[in-house]
């Protein structure tokens, strides 16, 4: 009867070990399905999400990022296809929701991308929420929400620079330049900000310092057409206000 037991007891730890041993294997294959999707190299994070599902066919993660996939090469079916068995499989109905909407926003539907993230508070839905209401003109509403987002999370770069280019669009040039100097000052910061930054200061009448700015990323010919272009916009902008 010990014999019996002890064999029993040996079994279980075998099945342990198996069942650990699979799942740093399904994590370290998550990881780099993930490194390859932001190396841009889709097709290979395809190749390693359908290894993912060798060893855990419902684990709601390998779903929810095979959709990420397809919303980056806007394969929009294949992505909504595979956000349903992410939900059916228990996936957080708040990364459900964003990437519903985000869906919904590349197939031009609007209004259902503003429904889908209403019905989530996390920081990805209300600020992608914000973007739809700037481009509605409602620029207070999505400013608050930018505001709440930077509650929520003070390290979330693109709140800061929705939120400087939300100031930016309502002519207040001087609070657009600190929520844009925040989002520069963060360790993802790329290009793209420096140039969000290097525009409010050239709106608000500094060019010197919107060309230090540029000169961060930008030399030669290319440093000097986005000069070129940002006095067109500055000059746009006072025939305007004539």
């Amino acid at each position: 009867m010990k014999r019996l037991l002890l064999v029993s007891c040996l079994s279980f730890i075998l099945v342990g070990c198996v069942s650990n041993e699979n799942q740093d294997d399904l994590n370290r294959i998550l990881r780099l399905a993930q490194k390859a999707r932001e190396t841009g190299n889709p097709e290979a994070a395809v190749n390693f999400y359908k290894q993912a599902r060798s060893i855990d066919n419902s684990n709601p993660k390998i779903f929810l990022g095979l959709s990420e996939i397809y919303i980056d090469m806007k394969l929009l079916d294949a992505a909504m296809e595979y956000l349903k068995i992410a939900e059916s499989n228990g996936a957080d109905t708040n990364r459900i929701c964003y990437l519903r909407g985000k869906v919904y926003l590349l197939s031009d539907k609007t209004d259902k991308a503003e429904q889908e993230f209403k019905k989530s508070q996390s920081i990805d839905c209300l600020n992608a929420l914000g973007t739809i209401y700037d481009n509605k003109g409602e620029h207070e509403k999505a400013q608050h929400l930018y505001k709440m987002v930077i509650t929520k999370d003070p390290n979330y770069i693109d709140a800061y620079n929705n939120l400087g280019l939300s100031l930016l669009l309502c002519d207040r040039y001087k609070d657009a330049i600190f929520y844009l100097e925040n989002a520069c000052s963060l360790p993802n910061a790329s290009a793209l900000y420096r140039e969000n930054l290097a525009l409010a200061y050239g709106m608000y009448g500094n060019i010197v310092k919107a060309k230090q700015i540029y000169a961060q990323d930008f030399e030669g010919n290319a440093l000097d057409e986005k000069i070129a272009h940002l006095e067109d916009i500055i000059a746009a902008k006072n025939s305007r206000n004539k």
